[in-house]
């Protein structure tokens, strides 16, 4: 590690800390005072050696402590900073993979223990490498409106501004009764206060306006008498958005009489454009892209507002397409220089995503949340119907994806009453309203728990409510998504701490027989079941059956135009995604009984005192199982999202067909998914299906070889002699 450009800061840190002057320093050390400044400002370089003198001099525990720390010597690993929290574990990991590394060319060690070694230094490496990074997502979701923007800027300090007594005054990023923000919303610590975006494509920019020109079309047959189109394929942020960017803003004027008068100046510009493809070219002009090019910009330290109303005016422009400067974004990032829920040793991101208005669709962007092992997703819920219909949507989809254990350890249920709500709850004993809000939220939560959550197996998921009026409540949730964190990262601090042991037993026991033996009577069930299960024994489905389960729970039609529209690729209902997933949740289905017993193997060795020895190796032999069958779970779906692409993407009868049912009357979602099912069903289509069928067999074989090789016996040399 380069430690040039930090050595001198640190050992200013530390003598400050010491409330020690350059001068009281110099006193300690055969140097001057003027020396030691030239050194903290790296006028002068520092070298290791005097470095660790001058620590040693300042005499802190924290100094003492970063003297040990520079004569650590990292082989394997990347050195972590002094002030990494996890810094301490890390360096058992490295010594523990220093020693397992010496002991390959060791003489001495049974080969029984080989693989044993080589996969015990696998885990370390993984777990080393999971702490070693700082890094965590925080994903709110929920349905439109819930209040997770809300929600995002009442636990972030930088983003509530307390000089304001009005609540939505204090809300720094725009929120209002949903359908506000027009794209996902990231908040990040930076170095400044800043904005950038990712924006739409000109293919996705031309989408979106495609639509917005069928709404316009669609309104005007309304307006003259005609019968319209099925339900317009435009949210409402999307529409206020490109109007703003297409100078086609509503006007409203209030009228001699009180009422308001709207004028819609689109109607006008309809009458000139009756032809959609005109109407399209007209509108992509007025969007004047070459102007639309800035991606980022920059909070002014010489501001004559306050780096929060910064934040608020610019973030409104941008998301309301009042920027002339900004293109269409699909995703924002809002940087802040301070930590992120105060937390200045993990560098957390706020994830505001896009509202759940399609519950059962699938959607790319939440699954990736759900995957990622890093990740705390937060549910959004009214207190009223907590949780969710989309709430719930989402944890059924997440068991179904293999992903039952990480809900329940990422997830937290976060209740958002409205102010008076938990105190007109009725008391389960007297049928009064109950004395005060906490009582309302206990007999609330007891609810929640017992039925629902119950219902869906959950029942342990943690569960916060929040009044954004609260500062406790603020505060009680902030605490809690950090010790969410801090939990995920103990994990796997205690994992490597079993895996330090495991290796430091195979180590001492290395040419101990009688430890073989044991080895050797721990694995034998383990390789006989993994011998007798080369084959997945449940009965495989068509992945597409999920495709047409999810159009038929579809509530608008609209998502799935759109989606037709983008030839599946639609963010709200994707096709390819939905494939993909129902490839997983097959995977998931047939090899639940099977992965049932290979566990039920494994821990049925882990209850036997007898194998005591091999406890520490059984342990780790099961974590690998869990992140084999993930990984086969997440393979699988990527093999479903591309089995049919090339053939469905690029058959244009198919899409051309479902183009045509637009505008037909009701039915429009049925009429796709007969068409759907019968493309899916043709005989044209056997070979995809029998070619996933195998996919889904020699990865699975793969995984059962690579996990026999862990625990398989080989001969030593003693035997084949």
């Amino acid at each position: 590690m380069n430690y040039s450009k930090t050595l001198g800061k640190m050992v200013q840190r530390f003598r400050e800390q010491a409330s020690l002057s350059q001068a009281d320093l110099a006193k300690r050390l055969p140097f001057t005072a003027s020396r030691i400044s030239r050194l903290e400002s790296s006028e002068l370089s520092l070298d290791i050696d005097e470095t660790v003198k001058i620590a040693e001099a300042i005499g802190t525990e924290d100094s003492k402590a970063f003297a040990d720390y520079l004569h650590w010597n990292w082989c394997v690993l990347e050195a972590p900073t002094f002030d990494h929290p996890n810094l301490k574990i890390l360096w058992k990991a490295e010594q523990a993979l220093q020693r397992l590394d010496k002991l390959k060319d060791d003489p001495e060690i049974k080969n029984v223990f080989i693989k044993q070694i080589d996969m015990c230094r696998n885990q370390l490496l993984r777990a080393a490498k999971y702490l070693q990074c700082t890094e965590h997502s925080i994903a709110f979701m929920g349905s439109p409106g819930v209040g997770k923007t809300t929600a995002i800027c009442a636990i972030t300090e930088e983003l509530r501004d307390r000089k304001e007594e009005d609540l939505n005054r204090q809300i720094v990023l725009q929120t209002g009764s949903g359908r506000t923000t027009i794209c996902e919303v990231h908040v990040r610590r930076g170095g400044e206060y800043s904005i950038s975006i990712e924006p739409c494509s000109y293919e996705e920019l031309r989408y979106h306006v495609a639509d917005f020109c069928e709404y316009l079309l669609n309104k005007t047959q309304k307006r003259v008498g005609t019968e319209p189109k099925e339900g317009s394929g435009i949210s409402a942020e999307m529409e206020r958005t490109l109007r703003n960017m297409t100078a086609l803003t509503i006007k409203k004027s209030k009228q001699q009489d009180g009422k308001y008068f709207r004028e819609d100046p689109a109607n006008n510009l309809v009458e000139q454009y009756p032809n959609k493809e005109e109407l399209l070219v007209e509108l992509l002009a007025r969007f004047n892209s070459p102007h639309r090019r800035r991606t980022s910009i920059t909070y002014a330290p010489l501001s004559s507002i306050s780096p929060m109303k910064w934040i608020s005016k610019t973030f409104a422009q941008i998301n309301f397409g009042r920027h002339p400067e900004f293109s269409l974004p699909k995703r924002i990032e809002v940087s802040i220089p301070n930590s992120v829920l105060g937390s200045d040793t993990i560098n957390i991101r706020l994830i505001d995503t896009r509202g759940i208005d399609e519950p059962s669709a699938p959607r790319r962007d939440l699954q990736s949340y759900l995957d990622d092992e890093r990740a705390i997703v937060v549910l959004c819920s009214r207190f009223e119907d907590a949780p969710s219909a989309a709430v719930q949507a989402l944890i059924e989809r997440a068991k179904e994806g293999g992903l039952h254990k990480a809900i329940r350890r990422q997830g937290i249920l976060l209740v958002l009453p409205k102010e008076g709500e938990e105190q007109a709850v009725l008391s389960d004993i007297t049928g009064e309203p109950v004395n005060d809000a906490y009582e309302g939220r206990e007999i609330r939560q007891e609810q929640v728990q017992t039925t629902t959550l119950a219902n869906l197996g959950v029942s342990d998921m943690c569960i916060d409510f929040m009044n954004v009026r609260t500062d406790s409540d603020c505060k009680s949730v902030r605490d809690s998504i950090l010790s969410a964190i801090y939990r995920l990262r103990m994990d796997v601090t205690e994992q490597i701490t079993v895996l330090v042991d495991t290796a430091d037993e195979l180590i001492k026991n290395k040419a101990d027989e009688q430890v073989r033996i044991v080895f050797e009577h721990a694995t034998k069930p383990i390789q006989t079941w993994l011998e007798n299960n080369q084959q997945t024994t449940g009965e495989i489905h068509r992945v597409y059956e999920a495709l047409l389960e999810e159009m038929d729970s579809l509530r608008y039609a609209a998502s799935l135009r759109a989606s037709i529209n983008r030839r599946g690729n639609w963010h709200n209902f994707d096709y390819w995604h939905g494939l993909g997933f129902g490839a997983r949740r097959n995977a998931v289905s047939i090899s639940q009984t099977q992965v049932t017993e290979l566990k039920g193997i494994i821990k049925n060795a882990l209850n036997d005192d007898d194998l005591e020895q091999a406890h520490g190796f059984l342990r780790q032999f099961l974590a690998q199982v869990e992140d084999a069958i993930a990984s086969l779970f997440i393979d699988i779906q990527q093999v479903g999202e591309t089995a049919f692409a090339e053939p469905l993407r690029g058959d244009h009868d198919y899409w051309n067909k479902c183009q045509q049912y637009w505008g037909m009357g009701r039915g429009y979602i049925s009429d796709i998914r007969s068409e759907t099912n019968t493309w899916f069903s043709a005989e044209a289509r056997n070979a995809r299906h029998e070619f996933l069928k195998a996919e889904l067999q020699k990865r699975w074989i793969k995984m059962i070889e690579s996990l026999a090789q862990h625990v398989q016996s080989t001969p030593t040399s003693t035997q084949i002699n």
